[in-house]
């Protein structure tokens, strides 16, 4: 039986509504990226049928694909980093409470977004000048609980034994997610007794 729906197109944009068609290109770019954790695999035609547009209204706010791609990830950063800001902020005002609801958040948007995390960490998209963004973010996830780690051992954020615990606690907690994302059959122990576990052995007891 030959089905007779047709494809939904977009009604065209009233004059003045471009951010909002700018919104719909970023959340179908985003949605995109999302199912696939790649960024080689979502165009601009594709988006732009996902949206309902013809590809050249992508163009009126986004010069080529590489560009939208820059704006999903920054989005998508904006995103993991209110989570783990308010998972610190529920936890109070203890740091060490708050460095472990940080990481239990961490993992639990990492594997519940595995697509998105992948587009933030790992998927090999440039920035301008050759910089890596998804180092950039790295790096900006890194200071998250880095200032947290600092605020736990009462020491400045830049100072030698915080950037080095902070890196301790990142890597483990990112390795912990991208581990089990690439590696999913293994026999993984519970994540979350995990994290604590991770907190037990890395935070040195405070006044120690």
């Amino acid at each position: 039986m030959i089905s007779t729906r047709k494809k939904a197109q977009r009604t065209p944009s009233r004059r003045g509504a471009g951010e909002s068609l700018r919104t719909d290109i970023l959340a179908a770019a985003a949605e995109m990226l999302g199912e696939t954790g790649d960024v080689d695999a979502v165009s601009l035609r594709g988006v732009a049928r996902r949206v309902g547009v013809t590809p050249t209204s992508i163009y009126l706010h986004f010069a080529d694909r590489e560009e939208l791609h820059l704006a999903v990830k920054q989005l998508r950063f904006e995103e993991f980093a209110a989570v783990l800001q308010a998972a610190a902020e529920e936890a109070g005002e203890d740091p060490g409470a708050r460095l472990r609801a940080m990481g239990h958040a961490y993992v639990g948007y990492g594997l519940a977004n595995p697509g998105h995390y992948r587009v933030l960490f790992v998927s090999n998209l440039r920035h301008q000048a050759g910089e890596r963004l998804a180092d950039s973010h790295a790096h900006r996830a890194i200071l998250l609980l880095t200032e947290e780690v600092g605020r736990y051992l009462d020491l400045p954020a830049d100072a030698k034994e915080t950037v080095m615990l902070g890196m301790h606690v990142w890597s483990a907690t990112h390795g912990m997610v991208a581990l089990r994302l690439n590696k999913a059959r293994e026999p993984w122990p519970d994540v979350h007794e995990q994290i604590d576990n991770l907190a037990d052995l890395l935070l040195p007891k405070r006044g120690a």
